[in-house]
C-alpha cells in the first residue's frame, strides 16, 4: 500500500484533463503534474485514496521523446500555461484523446474522435487577459500576473509570451504609477485594499486593446481616475479604459457595474471577413484565429446536411455562431443572457448587414423552456455553454425544440459528456472535432454533432 512521503518510480502512460500525467503502480493510478507521456521518474506520494494517489515530481529519470524545453522562462511555476514542456503536436494528441475517453467514461459514447485543429496561432494568441494584484509587505511593491502553480500567489510577470507584448509593457506602467500614486492592493485574505486586478481586451485585427481596472470599492478613488487617464496618454493603442466595481469577497473577477473613464468601452475584431464588437465585459473567445476556424467548422457541418434551417442559437454570446450561420440560414434565434453580450450582438447584427438574427434577452433556463411551451421548432440547434454545462431545464427543453441537428460546442469534456449522456435518449452522436483554442494548456474546445434519432 502507497503512503504519503513516500518517493517511487513511475512509468507515465498518457496525459489526464487536469493537466497531470498518470501512471499504475501496483493497479493503484498515481496523478503526477509536470510530465509527459512516455516519462520515467520519481515522484513523491502526497496524498493517497482507495483508488488512486497523487504525486509530485522529485526527478526525470528519463525523460519522454515529447519533452521539449518551455518558451517561458516562468513556465516551470506560473500556473497560467501547463503543458508547455510537451512538443505541440503530442498536446494535440492528448487533447484528442481526452475527450474521446472521457465520452467513453462518462455518457458510454464510443466514437472515433476527429484530430485536435491545431490553433492557427500559437503564441501572443491570448487576446483576453486577467492579471490579479497583489502588493509587497516590505517595499510595497505591486505585483501582477498569474497565480503560481496550485497556489494563490502572485507571479510577477513582465513578459508572457502567449499573451500580446503591448499587455507586458501596460502591465510594467501600471505596476509603476499604481505605487507612486499610494494606491493599496486587494488581500484575498483580509479583503481589504482597492485595485483587484487588470483586465485587458486586445484586438488582434486593429492591435489596440481596453483595459479594465477592477477595484474593490463602490466609488472611484481620484488616484484611480488619474492612473486610468496617465494610460490613455501614454499608450496609444489604448482605445479605452474604464473601471469594474467589485467589492464582493468571492474569487469571480468582474463585478456587475463599470465605469468607462477614458475612450470606448470596445474592441472590433474582424474574422474571416466578419465584424465583431467586444465590449469590456461580454464574453468572446479568447484565442480570435482559433475562434474563426471554430466559427467555420461548426458553418460547414451545418452546410453539408441541411438547407435554410430555422436555427436556434443557446448561449449567444455576442452572436459568432450566429453571424457565421446567418447566410445559410432562414431564421435564427440567439439567446443570451448577460445584457453587454446583447448589445453587442444587436451590433454586430447591423455591422455585418444581418436580417435574419433576432435576439431574446433572458437566461437559458427561462427562455428554452419558455419556447418550448409554445411549441417552436428549430431544425438546428447550437449549444455553447459555460464551463459548468447545461441545466437540466435546457437539455429538457433542447429535446422538445430540436428536430434535425444539435451543434454543442464545449470548453470542458467532462461537462459535454455529462449532457450528451441525457441528451442521447433523442440524439446519436455523429461527429466530435475538437479545437485547440487554448494553446499549451490541458483545456480544450470541442464541437459534436448529434442527429436526432427518427
Amino acid at each position: 500500500m502507497l503512503k504519503k512521503g513516500e518517493i517511487i518510480g513511475l512509468d507515465i502512460e498518457k496525459l489526464v484533463y487536469g493537466a497531470e500525467g498518470i501512471a499504475k503502480f501496483n493497479d493503484i493510478a498515481v496523478f503526477v503534474p509536470d510530465t509527459a507521456p512516455a516519462d520515467k521518474i520519481r515522484a513523491e506520494i502526497i496524498s493517497v485514496k482507495k483508488n488512486y494517489a497523487r504525486g509530485i515530481l522529485k526527478e526525470i529519470i528519463e525523460p519522454s521523446p515529447q519533452r521539449v524545453k518551455p518558451f517561458c522562462a516562468l513556465a516551470n511555476t506560473c500556473g497560467g500555461c501547463q503543458w508547455q514542456h510537451i512538443n505541440y503536436q503530442e498536446q494535440l494528441i492528448a487533447k484528442k484523446k481526452i475527450v474521446e475517453e472521457t465520452l467513453d467514461k462518462i455518457a458510454g459514447i464510443k466514437i472515433p474522435v476527429n484530430d485536435t485543429l491545431e490553433s492557427p496561432q500559437t503564441k501572443e494568441y491570448r487576446c483576453k487577459v486577467q492579471f490579479p494584484v497583489s502588493r509587497t509587505k516590505v517595499s510595497k511593491r505591486f505585483l501582477a500576473g498569474y497565480y503560481k502553480k496550485g497556489t494563490h500567489d502572485i507571479i510577477n510577470i513582465k513578459h508572457c509570451p502567449v499573451q500580446p507584448g503591448i499587455i507586458d509593457e501596460v502591465t510594467a506602467f501600471l505596476r509603476e504609477k499604481a505605487r507612486e500614486l499610494h494606491l493599496s492592493a486587494y488581500n484575498e485574505k483580509t479583503k481589504k485594499g482597492l485595485v483587484r486586478h487588470f483586465v485587458y481586451r486586445y484586438s488582434a485585427t486593429n492591435k489596440n486593446f481596453i483595459l479594465t481596472i477592477v477595484i474593490n470599492s463602490g466609488k472611484i478613488p481620484e488616484n484611480i481616475i488619474t492612473l486610468c487617464k496617465l494610460v490613455k496618454e501614454k499608450f496609444h493603442r489604448a482605445e479605452g479604459v474604464g473601471v469594474n466595481f467589485n467589492t464582493s469577497g468571492s474569487n469571480v473577477i468582474l463585478g456587475d457595474k463599470s465605469r468607462l473613464i477614458e475612450g470606448n468601452n470596445s474592441v472590433t475584431e474582424t474574422l474571416d471577413g466578419k465584424v465583431f464588437r467586444i465590449s469590456r465585459d461580454a464574453f468572446f473567445q479568447v484565442n480570435p484565429s482559433a475562434a474563426a476556424q471554430m466559427f467555420k467548422e461548426v458553418r460547414k457541418i451545418v452546410s453539408e446536411r441541411i438547407t435554410a434551417p430555422e436555427v436556434l442559437d443557446v448561449y449567444a454570446g455576442s452572436g459568432g455562431f450566429s453571424v457565421f450561420l446567418s447566410d445559410l440560414a432562414k431564421h435564427i434565434t440567439a439567446v443570451e443572457s448577460s445584457e453587454s453580450s446583447v448589445e453587442d450582438g444587436l451590433a454586430n447584427i447591423s455591422r455585418n448587414n444581418i436580417s435574419n438574427i433576432t435576439y431574446i434577452k433572458d437566461n437559458a433556463d427561462i427562455a428554452i423552456p419558455g419556447l418550448a411551451s409554445e411549441s417552436k421548432k428549430f431544425d438546428v440547434t447550437i449549444l455553447d455553454p459555460p464551463r459548468k454545462g447545461c441545466s437540466e431545464e435546457v437539455l429538457k427543453g433542447v429535446m422538445e425544440l430540436t428536430d434535425k441537428f444539435l451543434v454543442y460546442v464545449s470548453c470542458n469534456p467532462a461537462t459535454l459528456a455529462r449532457d450528451m449522456k441525457v441528451l442521447s435518449e433523442k440524439f446519436r452522436v455523429k461527429l466530435v472535432q475538437p479545437v485547440d483554442m487554448f494553446c499549451h494548456t490541458y483545456h480544450v474546445e470541442t464541437i459534436l454533432l448529434a442527429e436526432r434519432i427518427s
